[in-house]
């Protein structure tokens, strides 16, 4: 079973996440606070997660790609092993949609997600990393 850690800012969204990995069977997800980026980095170093799936966002500051690329720097530091997905809804934020596919391009990121992704591809993509 598979370690991850869920950082999604919208409630309802990381729970439906959680409970759809709870289905497989293949994961053991921890839901962790989105921010403050402190709060993430010490959940995180707690639950040594092998992913950590957290959603992008334009505001709050918190979640903005500037903002979760500069923690995703120091989790790399804390956890060099586990890997780094980032979510984001590519219909609402069609430029956000493509910063995140150029992070993942320039190696910031080891994977990244659209929101409209299939429960079941969005599983399988994560148990491949």
């Amino acid at each position: 079973m598979k370690r991850i850690a869920v950082s999604i800012r919208n409630r309802v969204f990381s729970e439906s996440i959680v409970m759809m990995l709870l289905q497989t069977g293949d994961f053991r997800p921890i839901r962790i606070p989105s921010h403050p980026p402190d709060m993430v980095l010490i959940e995180c170093q707690s639950a040594n997660p092998e992913i950590i799936l957290m959603d992008v966002t334009p505001a709050p500051s918190e979640t903005t790609i500037s903002q979760r690329l500069k923690l995703i720097e120091k989790l790399r530091y804390e956890l060099p092993c586990c890997k780094m997905v980032m979510l984001c809804d590519e219909v609402a934020y069609p430029e956000l949609a493509r910063e995140v596919m150029r992070a993942k391009q320039a190696g910031q990121i080891d994977a990244f997600f659209y929101a409209s992704v299939t429960a079941e591809y969005l599983t399988a993509a994560l148990d491949s990393l």
